[in-house]
């Protein structure tokens, strides 16, 4: 379980800017299997992510507050973000009827939007 600190949030994560664009149905089969993907999650990661993304606190703030070192908040964190990744793509192809490499190319266009949905997921 995560303590209280008094450490100040840090500054809200910036956007990844990409060029590509979901479709409605596909924004919406994206949000369902990235929130069934957070929802799979243990107790402690999905604590670590709300602290890291609704927060807002910075790899080095996330460290502190679980008594390790920042690289190992910075492992987790990827290990965390790809399991979600790993989830969500299952989840996108069990809605959607989409060909491998269709499927891939949506899949990049949520790596570029993942922080940015997560987050809002999050906040509700």
């Amino acid at each position: 379980m995560m303590a209280s600190c008094s450490v100040a949030p840090a500054s809200p994560l910036a956007e990844r800017p990409t060029s590509a664009r979901f479709s409605a149905h596909e924004e919406a089969a994206f949000r369902r299997a990235l929130t069934d993907s957070f929802e799979a999650l243990e107790v402690g990661d999905r604590n670590m992510l709300q602290v890291h993304y609704v927060q807002g606190r910075a790899v080095d703030q996330l460290a502190t507050l679980v008594c390790t070192h920042r690289a190992t908040v910075v492992r987790q964190l990827a290990r965390i973000r790809e399991r979600m990744l790993r989830d969500t793509r299952r989840g996108l192809a069990a809605q959607l009827a989409l060909a491998r490499h269709e499927l891939d190319d949506l899949l990049e266009v949520a790596r570029g939007r993942f922080d940015r949905a997560l987050t809002q997921i999050l906040r509700g």
